[in-house]
């Protein structure tokens, strides 16, 4: 671990402890809190971690990710019950927010429909009550349970628990972080939603018999309340990678039963943390299938309707909003004074067309294409290093990353040696480059290759995996 990494990990160990006896119904409120969440706008702190001496504020040393992991699998196992009888009755819950991305598809293949309900935080609008549960049958045609319906009162437990809170925060008034004003006042909304979502989660498994709980990540104390309160009932889980393993804080704590990974670099990632390899399984992402089928947009219609040249080769530029910009800037004009090509824009995750767009006239933007219906139809892509690379791999499209090396960075895509660059303008090069050189081009292939034996080494349908596990899990 480098000094930012070891830094950051150490802090968030002293949170886990300094604030572990802020206690609900035997879960410590500190384990269920995303912390990047509350220092997320802390600037000084973010900088501090990339110096040696921040170390010197902190009480605890993590030497390794692993001790991380290994304090959750202990805090886990405290919750955890044996499954004494699978449940094969029950429903297969899919916790539904905005990362899970699951094709309406794989639902309609994979998923029975019987067997199958969708649980989200909620919202009190568009719902009705079936039997005796709030339902809302218009996502995907499975029936919503949402955890808001569950009406509660928890106001003079929260108001304990802030209390107890605003105490520690006193005996803590000289801590760097601890201090913050605004660390304070999200940390006090955090419990109260965390404490309400514990209280409608148990009454969510009193009423409904479960078999298996799907989730898209352990970020959200809602996932995080849902898995734990499962485990407490035997319940078997699964998390499903949401995005490639491009960050070290990103996929730790693992909470669930099995994690569903990509590929052989997780594998080798968590085994690196000490987690069993009977809890990973390589499934791929249901999303990812649609690299496999057809497009359904054909690319005269395409080019048409994003104003393109059909006779000129086409590259699709990634970007997320304006960073990076100037970077962006460099190797359009690079790229532009060498040869003569469309070049798209896809932002993400605005579907407006984006500020190079206007400041390009040649530049076009993606419009609300969706992202497989364009990766087919268009010659090389190029992005940040996003879980988009490795979507226009699996649909064998040649790829180009700019990359800005962060100290949290796993290192993702380094295996693909030149093809990833920091420089935008020796980025541009290549890419002109792989136009004009039959070599050039055949080892952007054969890098491209390499890459997906490891990173997605099953091409056969992730819902079907998916399904076979949730399978292995039940019955």
């Amino acid at each position: 671990m480098n000094t930012y990494v070891k830094n950051y990990w150490s802090l968030y160990l002293d949170f886990l402890y300094d604030f572990q006896k802020l206690n609900y119904k035997g879960f410590s409120l500190s384990f269920i809190c995303h912390f990047p969440s509350l220092i997320r706008k802390n600037t000084e702190l973010w900088k501090g971690l990339y110096d040696e001496k921040f170390s010197d504020q902190l009480k605890n040393e993590v030497r390794d990710q692993k001790e991380i992991q290994e304090v959750f699998n202990n805090y886990i196992l405290s919750h955890k019950k044996k499954q004494l009888v699978k449940v094969k009755q029950g429903k297969v819950v899919v916790n539904y927010d905005t990362i899970l991305r699951f094709p309406e598809k794989t639902f309609n293949d994979y998923f029975d429909r019987s067997k199958t309900m969708i649980v989200m935080a909620g919202s009190k609008n568009n719902k009705k009550r079936s039997g005796s549960v709030y339902v809302n049958s218009t996502l995907f045609n499975l029936p919503v349970n949402y955890l808001s319906n569950y009406k509660i009162d928890t106001k003079k437990d929260i108001v304990r628990l802030q209390n107890q809170a605003k105490s520690m925060f006193k005996s803590y008034k000289n801590h760097h972080l601890y201090k913050d004003g605004n660390f304070q006042t999200l940390f006090l909304k955090k419990i109260a939603e965390i404490v309400n979502c514990i209280e409608q989660s148990i009454h969510f498994y009193d009423e409904v018999l479960v078999s298996c709980l799907l989730v898209a990540s352990t970020h959200s104390y809602i996932s995080r309340i849902l898995l734990l309160v499962a485990a407490e009932r035997g319940i078997p889980s699964i998390c499903i990678q949401h995005g490639i393993l491009a960050n070290e804080f990103g996929f730790i704590p693992k909470i669930a039963t099995v994690d569903a990974v990509y590929g052989n670099y997780e594998m080798g990632w968590y085994k690196r943390l000490g987690v069993s390899k009977k809890s990973i399984a390589i499934t791929g992402h249901p999303r990812f299938d649609q690299a496999f089928q057809p497009s359904t947009v054909k690319r005269s219609r395409l080019y048409k309707q994003l104003g393109l040249d059909k006779n000129k080769k086409t590259i699709m530029i990634v970007v997320r909003g304006n960073r990076d910009i100037a970077k962006w800037r460099i190797l359009i004009n690079t790229i532009s004074k060498r040869i003569n090509l469309n070049i798209v824009i896809k932002d993400y995750p605005i579907k407006t067309p984006h500020d190079l767009t206007k400041e390009f006239p040649f530049v076009h933007s993606s419009q609300d294409y969706n992202l497989y219906d364009i990766l087919p139809n268009v010659d090389v892509i190029v992005s940040y290093p996003s879980t988009v690379c490795l979507e226009a791999m699996l649909v064998n499209k040649p790829l180009f990353v700019l990359n800005k090396k962060l100290p949290s960075y796993t290192g993702y895509y380094d295996s693909l040696d030149e093809i990833v660059q920091k420089d935008p303008k020796q980025l541009g090069e290549l890419i002109v480059r792989f136009f004009n050189d039959s070599n050039w081009r055949a080892y952007v292939h054969e890098k491209r290759e390499k890459f997906l034996q490891n990173a997605y080494p099953d091409s056969s349908m992730s819902g079907e995996r998916l399904k076979k596990l949730i399978n292995s899990l039940t019955r």
